[in-house]
């Protein structure tokens, strides 16, 4: 297992607020393939969350308009589901891979330790959490006026929600103040989620390949947990890939988009990338 416990933040814990699309190497781009639904669930609400506080860090009404729907998304993509149950499960099988490496010499035990508490402390702060997370907002008349218009096109006007669009002219202190005591309950969520991924992302080695004729394909070791599947390419290549996965195997198919204005067809030369199979 190849593990590296990456950046350590200002606050001595190894977690990371990045949003996955930002790479490793400048110019070039990561496209990652979850391979189960729980990895689907957390990459989710990543991109989610990432979403939220880039709007909420700009100041114009629009930014705001933007922060409120994203948080309205991920109250309905929570509220779905056990979310409290998924990381908790998560974050223990983790805590118990990362403590067989404590007899490993080439591990930075210090370092090691140090995800191990945190990992602790999220999985108390978490089971604290009573209730979905949209308690504080079911009984506010003006978010859920908003969130009952949002699934209408064009549906929050300022003819239609009057208030919304008096609020969102008031000072953006005002505006910002509001999302961050509404966001408040993800705050554990959303440091776990960092955690968890970071981990994975971190736990496996890159291998640099070649896709024959832009077709690629691999059979996974089933006795690994493997849970995403990550390919790096240069910003500028003029092609992506198409990843299909199942529990035993998985393809990649680089495909060539031209303008957009055409269905994309196969790259025909080989294409080299880097990939990496990631589990914890």
């Amino acid at each position: 297992m190849f593990v590296n416990f990456g950046r350590k933040a200002e606050n001595n814990e190894y977690v990371v607020h990045n949003p996955p699309s930002v790479a490793p190497v400048k110019g070039s781009v990561i496209y990652e393939q979850p391979l189960h639904e729980r990895m689907r669930l957390f990459m989710r609400l990543e991109v989610l969350m990432h979403r939220f506080w880039h709007s909420l860090q700009h100041d114009g009404g629009p930014d705001t308009h933007n922060a409120l729907l994203t948080l309205i998304e991920l109250l309905n993509l929570t509220n779905r589901v056990d979310l409290k149950r998924e990381l908790m499960k998560e974050l223990e099988r983790q805590t118990t891979n990362l403590s067989r490496l404590r007899e490993d010499p080439g591990v930075d035990q210090r370092r090691l330790q140090a995800v191990i508490d945190q990992q602790r402390k999220l999985i108390e702060n978490i089971h604290t959490i009573s209730g979905q997370l949209d308690q504080q907002v079911k009984g506010n008349d003006f978010f859920n006026s908003v969130r009952q218009r949002v699934s209408i096109p064009g549906g929050t006007c300022d003819f239609d929600l009057p208030a919304y669009h008096f609020w969102l002219m008031r000072p953006v202190s005002e505006r910002r103040k509001l999302l961050e005591e509404w966001a408040r309950p993800f705050d554990d969520i959303h440091e776990a989620v960092g955690l968890i991924l970071q981990l994975i992302r971190n736990a496996g080695a890159p291998r640099e390949l070649t896709a024959s004729k832009g077709f690629f394909e691999q059979t996974l070791d089933t006795s690994q947990p493997w849970q995403i599947i990550r390919i790096v390419l240069p910003q500028n290549a003029p092609f992506y890939p198409e990843i299909s996965a199942g529990r035993q195997r998985f393809n990649v198919r680089f495909l060539q988009p031209g303008d957009m204005r055409e269905r994309a067809p196969q790259c025909q030369g080989d294409i080299r990338f880097s990939l990496t199979c990631c589990a914890l």
